[in-house]
């Protein structure tokens, strides 16, 4: 597969994304709201996908429950991180809620969701309460759930946003944060590194943050945070994607090309550059046409017939608590 995942225009592919699928250096698309009318326009868009591509290629949303859904209509509706940590069953319905996920995303032929966030705090406006808690115990508690649930259906984890997005206020859509704390290691990094021993992380995607204390460089573009610390001292062997680079938090990186490559050369398996044609035809061209085999590992691995994952009583009953769940975290908030 090739290092760059990049999006699509609507419901159908136009001549432009038939094109751009077809080239060598794309190996991945992600989903927006945008591509979502209902459950049969998604199947036939993924079927077209993957036809045009004739190769293998990642299909990935982000469907983490609570304010980033990108489908709705049809689908359970899921409550955020935080509703599950604060449940008093917690731990059974994050299980249910990483297998409700994955199980009905499956069942459009989507490899994965971009989840779960292991972020801590809820201040974070980018974060907020995609968060599980604030407390790194807690998060391991309700995330290693929620991604054992997401395994049973038989989808990867994706954990994000490495070494942690939630000691800063700034959104990394709209700016580049800096975060000047120097117990990064000691604190957020302890949810990653535990997932990571108890080999629950098949995926990383590094935070558009400087985390100054340590090194210039956005978590995103920088050989210190993805090589020497996530390589080299946690041992992490899994795939890591960049977050969308088209991100203001990204702007430090120089052009799309450029922060295409810096991502690369930084320890990026596959770089993501979405909402913006001409930035990503411009990071398309300037790419090296390479090959990342590693990436096939995301593919998805259903238990089995995926179509058979959804319309089952497991299906009816996981939906009905998790759909239950959400309606009483709605009402919390009221």
């Amino acid at each position: 597969m090739g290092p760059l995942m990049l999006d699509v225009t609507g419901y159908e592919l136009d001549a432009e994304d038939r094109e751009i699928i077809q080239h060598p250096t794309v190996g991945g698309i992600i989903f927006f709201s945008r591509n979502y009318h209902d459950r049969e326009q998604l199947r036939a868009l993924t079927k077209d996908i993957r036809n045009t591509a004739k190769r293998p290629l990642l299909i990935a949303v982000d469907q983490e429950g609570g304010r980033v859904q990108r489908f709705r209509e049809e689908f359970t509706l899921l409550p955020p991180a935080k509703a599950f940590a604060q449940s008093k069953e917690g731990k059974a319905l994050a299980y249910d809620g990483g297998w409700l996920m994955a199980a009905e995303l499956l069942a459009m032929d989507i490899d994965l969701s971009l989840a779960p966030v292991l972020d801590l705090g809820f201040d974070c406006k980018a974060i907020g309460d995609r968060a599980f808690s604030d407390d790194p115990q807690q998060v391991i508690h309700y995330a290693s759930e929620f991604i054992k649930g997401m395994k049973l259906a038989g989808m990867a984890a994706t954990g994000k946003h490495f070494p942690g997005h939630g000691g800063v206020i700034a959104d990394s859509h709209l700016e580049t944060p800096i975060d000047s704390r120097d117990m990064i290691k000691e604190h957020d990094m302890t949810v990653f590194q535990s997932l990571i021993d108890n080999n629950l992380l098949d995926a990383m995607m590094p935070a558009h943050v400087i985390f100054d204390h340590y090194d210039s460089s956005p978590a995103s573009g920088s050989e210190y945070w993805l090589k020497h610390i996530l390589r080299e001292e946690m041992g992490f062997k899994g795939v890591v994607f960049s977050d969308d680079l088209n991100m203001k938090g990204a702007d430090v990186l120089g052009s799309y090309s450029e922060r295409a490559i810096a991502a690369q050369r930084a320890g990026c398996d596959m770089v993501m550059l979405c909402n913006n044609r001409e930035g990503a035809i411009e990071a398309l061209d300037g790419l090296p046409q390479t090959q990342v085999p590693s990436l096939e590992s995301l593919c998805k691995k259903p238990t089995g017939e995926y179509r058979d994952l959804i319309n089952t009583s497991k299906w009816q009953e996981t939906a009905k608590r998790i759909a239950r769940l959400r309606e009483q975290w709605m009402e919390k908030q009221a």
